[in-house]
C-alpha cells in the first residue's frame, strides 16, 4: 500500500516568531498564557546546514508547524512548507541542497482495529523549492511502516539516502530491506542483493553507500543475528539466543573495521564496544563510566562513532577527538546551572549548535564558533515565557524506606524567594516510562505547575533508567510496591524538611505517572488530597493483554512488559493487587482522569475502566476525554484543555 501525501505546497507568507521576526512577549507581572507551556517550543528541532551558513528548524504559528530556513549571511527566514496535517518530529540536512523532514501520523488500516504511528520522511530541495515524500509511490511498501522515517546512510552522490522500509512479497510475508531512495523523486529501489528478512531491525550503511551489516532478532526462537557484508555476500559473524537484544549496533569504525555496539549485559552501566567485521569477535570498551549510561552516541554523516552523551541530571560529554572534547566542556562550562545538548554541528565541526535549558531560562539554541571561541545566541524556544517566569529546578537526594538512595528534582514556585519556601503547597509529579528518567531542563508541566503557585517533585524511583542495570532491575515486580514506596518516602521528605504541607499535597501522572497517580490514591489514600492521571494505566492484566494482542506472544515487547510487572497467568493476584482499577473502594481523594481516544501506547478503555470502577463505588471522579488526539496530547486545543483542567482540579483541592 502506498503512503499518502501530507505536506502542503510551498507557502508564501512570511511565518511570524521565527529569527528575524518580532514576537509577542506577556505583559509585566503576568503569569504567561497556557499555550506558552503547554504548546511545543515555537522553534524546535534545528539543525546546521554542513556548511554552517543556514540553520532549518521547525516553527509552530498558531497550531501549525513550518518547516523554516535561516540563512545566517543575510539574516532572512524564509518559511518552506506548512505542515499542518501531522506530527513534525525533525529536521536535517543532507548536503546542502537538502533538507528532510522527519514526521508520523496516527492511523490505522482497513480491517485492523488497533491504530498505529505511521512514519513518513520528506525531501525539500532547497534550490529547485520542491518538496517530495520519500517512498511515495514506491511498489510492495507493506502498511506497517516503521522504519521509513529512519536514514541509515548518504550515497555519495548526495542525491540519494538509504532508508529501511518493509516491503511486501508475492504470496504473502514482508521483510525489511535496504532501498536506495531519490531525495529530487522520492522513489526507492531495493539495493542489489540487499534484501532483509521479516526479522531485520537495522542496517549500517558505509560512506560509499554500500551495506556494512545488518542486525536481526527472530522472535519466535529468541535469536539475536549480526549479519557483515562484504563481495562473498551476508555472512553471520555473531549470534546468541536472548529473550531481550542486549547488545546494539550503533555504528562502525573505518579504522578497525569493525562495528561499534552498545552493550548493555557486561556491567552495571552502558558501555561501548567493538565487533570486527571479520569474525564478530568483541573488544573493548572503547568508552564507559561507571557512574552513568551512554544516552546518546554521536555520529558523523558516515556513521563515525565521534562521541557519546551520558546519562545523568546534567547531561555531559566525551568525544574521541580531545581537542574536540576539550572545546565542547569548555562551551557547556559557559553556560553554567543550564542542562546544555549537542544538537548540530557542520561537517569540519567548526561551529555547534547547542540547546540550553534549565537554571532561569526556558530553553535557547546557542551557536558556538570554535575558532573564534565565542557563543551566541540564536533564539529562545519559547519567547513568550520570560526569566523570572520560571521556577527554579534544584536535584535532591533522599532515601527510600529500605536505604536505597532516589535522585529526584525540586521545582520551586515561580517568583517565591528561599525564605518563603515553607509549607508550600506540593504536587508529586512521577514521570512516564517507567524506564526513564527526569533530569535538569525546563519542564512544560512541572513548569505550569510552578506557575500556578506549587512545589513541584519529580522523584527518579527504582526502576528509571540512567542510573545504571541495577537500578532498573529493582524496579521489576515492583509496581505498585517499592517504586510507589519510593514516591510515597519522597512526599514524607518533603514534608520532614518544612518545604510540603501535609495537608495540601496532589499526585500528578502522565502514562506510567498516571499509573502511579493512581497507585498513590489506592495504597496511601491518606497522603494526597487530589489524584490527576493523563493517560495512565489502571488495569494492569487488561494492559498486558492489549500488549499481546498488539505485539504477538513472543514479541520483544510482550516479554519485557511481562518481565518488568508480572506473568498475567503466573501473577494474576500479584498483578491484581496492585491494579488501581481493582481497587477503587480504597479512593479518598477527588480523582481527575485525562486521556486521548486515539493513544496507541496506552488506551483509552485504561482510563474509561477507573471511571467506572470509582462511579461504582461512589468516589468522586472527574473524566476529560479529548477526541482523536493520541498518548503525547501534543495538540494545542488539547494541551490547553490539559492545564486548564489541571489548573482547576488542584486549585480546588489545594488552594
Amino acid at each position: 500500500m502506498a503512503s499518502r501525501s501530507f505536506l502542503s505546497g510551498v507557502v508564501n507568507r512570511l511565518a511570524v516568531c521565527v529569527l528575524a521576526a518580532a514576537t509577542v512577549i506577556s505583559a509585566a507581572n503576568a503569569k504567561p498564557p497556557i499555550e506558552a507551556f503547554g504548546d511545543v517550543p515555537i522553534i524546535r528541532a534545528a539543525d546546521l546546514s554542513p556548511d554552517g551558513t543556514r540553520i532549518a528548524f521547525l516553527n509552530r504559528v498558531d497550531g501549525v508547524d513550518y518547516l523554516v530556513l535561516h540563512d545566517f549571511r543575510t539574516g532572512k527566514s524564509e518559511p518552506l512548507v506548512s505542515i499542518p496535517k501531522v506530527s513534525a518530529d525533525g529536521v536535517a540536512f543532507v548536503g546542502d541542497n537538502y533538507v528532510v523532514l522527519l514526521a508520523s501520523t496516527n492511523t490505522n488500516n482497513v480491517g485492523m482495529t488497533d491504530r498505529y504511528e505511521d512514519s513518513e520522511a520528506f525531501a525539500y530541495n532547497l534550490k529547485t523549492k520542491k518538496v517530495v515524500q520519500l517512498l511515495l509511490g514506491t511498489q510492495g511498501i507493506y502498511p506497517y511502516q516503521s522504519g521509513l522515517g529512519r536514514i541509515s546512510g548518504v550515497d555519495p552522490d548526495g542525491r540519494h539516502v538509504y532508508m529501511p522500509a518493509f516491503m511486501s512479497h508475492q504470496g504473502g510475508g514482508h521483510s525489511l530491506d535496504l532501498l536506495k531512495v531519490s531525495l529530487d523523486t522520492g522513489r526507492g529501489i531495493r539495493t542489489g542483493g540487499k534484501p532483509g528478512t521479516s526479522s531485520t531491525r537495522r542496517w549500517i550503511v558505509g560512506e560509499d553507500g554500500e551495506a556494512i551489516a545488518r542486525e536481526d532478532f527472530e522472535e519466535r526462537t529468541n535469536t539475536h543475528a549480526v549479519y557483515a557484508y562484504d563481495h562473498g555476500g551476508a555472512r553471520k559473524i555473531f549470534s546468541e539466543v536472548t529473550p531481550l537484544i542486549e547488545r546494539s549496533i550503533v555504528g562502525y569504525s573505518r579504522e578497525t573495521k569493525s562495528l561499534v555496539i552498545i552493550d548493555r549485559a557486561k556491567s552495571n552501566f552502558d558501555g561501548l564496544y567493538e565487533m570486527a567485521l571479520a569474525d564478530g569477535s568483541v573488544s573493548g570498551p572503547l568508552l564507559q563510566r561507571d557512574d552513568a549510561d551512554i544516552e546518546q552516541v554521536i555520529r558523523d554523516k558516515d556513521l563515525r562513532v565521534v562521541g557519546v552523551r551520558y546519562s545523568g541530571m546534567y547531561p555531559s560529554y566525551h568525544m574521541m577527538d580531545p581537542v574536540l572534547d576539550r572545546d565542547l566542556k569548555a562551551a557547556i562550562h559557559a553556560l553554567p546551572e543550564a542542562s546544555v545538548r549537542l544538537a548540530s554541528w557542520t561537517d569540519d565541526w567548526s561551529k555547534l549548535l547547542l540547546y540550553a535549558d534549565g537554571g532561569d531560562q526556558p530553553g535557547r539554541y546557542m551557536l558556538f564558533d570554535r575558532p573564534s571561541k565565542t557563543m551566541k545566541e540564536i533564539e529562545r524556544s519559547r519567547p513568550q515565557i520570560k526569566p523570572d517566569d520560571v521556577g527554579e529546578v534544584v536535584t535532591i537526594e533522599y532515601k527510600s524506606r529500605d536505604g536505597l538512595t532516589i535522585p529526584g528534582l525540586i521545582t520551586w514556585p515561580a517568583g517565591v524567594p528561599a525564605n518563603k519556601r515553607k509549607n508550600l503547597p506540593l504536587v508529586v509529579l512521577p514521570h512516564g516510562g517507567p524506564e526513564a528518567y527526569d533530569a535538569v531542563g525546563f519542564d512544560w508541566l512541572a513548569q505550569f505547575m510552578a506557575n500556578e503557585g506549587y512545589v513541584v517533585l519529580q522523584p527518579n524511583f527504582r526502576g528509571s533508567a540512567g542510573f545504571g542495570a541495577k537500578f532498573v532491575d529493582a524496579g521489576y515486580h515492583e509496581w505498585g510496591r517499592k517504586m510507589q514506596d519510593d514516591i510515597t518516602d519522597g512526599v514524607k521528605a518533603m514534608q520532614t524538611q518544612g518545604w510540603a504541607d501535609p495537608s495540601r499535597t496532589c499526585i500528578v501522572g502522565w502514562s506510567y505517572g498516571g499509573y502511579a497517580a493512581l497507585a498513590g490514591g489506592a495504597i496511601t489514600p491518606d497522603l494526597y488530597k487530589c489524584v490527576v492521571s493523563i493517560a495512565g494505566v489502571s488495569d494492569l492484566r487488561a494492559m498486558l493483554g492489549f500488549e499481546i494482542r498488539r505485539n504477538g506472544p513472543n514479541s520483544q515487547a510482550y516479554t519485557y512488559w511481562t518481565k518488568v510487572i508480572g506473568d498475567p497467568n503466573k501473577d494474576r493476584d500479584a498483578i491484581d493487587a496492585v491494579s488501581p482499577a481493582r481497587l477503587a473502594d480504597n479512593f479518598k481523594a477527588p480523582v481527575l482522569l485525562i486521556h486521548g481516544t486515539q493513544d496507541t501506547t496506552v488506551p483509552s478503555d485504561q482510563s474509561d475502566k477507573m471511571e467506572h470502577a470509582l462511579k461504582s463505588a461512589g468516589k468522586s471522579v472527574e473524566y476529560v476525554k479529548i477526541r482523536g488526539d493520541d498518548h503525547s496530547l501534543s495538540n494545542i486545543e488539547s494541551r490547553r484543555t490539559v492545564l486548564a483542567s489541571l489548573a482547576d482540579f488542584l486549585a480546588k483541592y489545594l488552594k
